[in-house]
């Protein structure tokens, strides 16, 4: 599929900070931006598929406000440096929402596939059932 948009983002809020001895603890709250999309149907041909008919209609936030927290401790023989602490604690942060952000994803999708596979399922057993029975319809109307 084609999206005029197709990136997923994690939208993050201003991180807070605690800070106790030489620990510093980072806490961020994100969303998970994931785009949605639509089927322009002027843009399908009479026949087939045409996959740029499919564009992006704006973005949907994958569950609620999340948070993710990163701590940084300093060793006792080296010297405190708030600055730095907040650094390391925030990217330790960033990086354990980036990565539930991951597993949240891969469970989205298998979601959707899912659904889709079940529907799929559905459907074909449905036109098995019309094409074997309009076999049969044709074949006894035939004699």
């Amino acid at each position: 599929m084609i999206f005029n948009r197709n990136d997923i983002k994690i939208s993050f809020d201003r991180p807070k900070y605690v800070t106790e001895n030489k620990k510093v603890k980072c806490t961020l709250k994100y969303y998970i931006n994931v785009p949605s999309f639509v089927h322009e149907e002027d843009r399908f041909p009479a026949k087939g598929y045409n996959p740029t008919a499919v564009r992006s209609c704006g973005e949907f936030y994958l569950g609620d406000e999340l948070t993710a927290t990163g701590v940084a401790t300093c060793g006792p023989e080296d010297s405190f440096d708030k600055k730095v602490g907040r650094e390391i604690a925030e990217a330790r942060a960033e990086a354990k929402a980036y990565k539930h952000a991951e597993k949240l994803l891969k469970k989205y999708v298998k979601t959707v596939v899912d659904a889709y596979s079940d529907m799929l399922l559905a459907f074909e057993a449905k036109a098995d059932c019309v094409q074997r029975h309009n076999a049969e319809y044709t074949a006894e109307v035939g004699k």
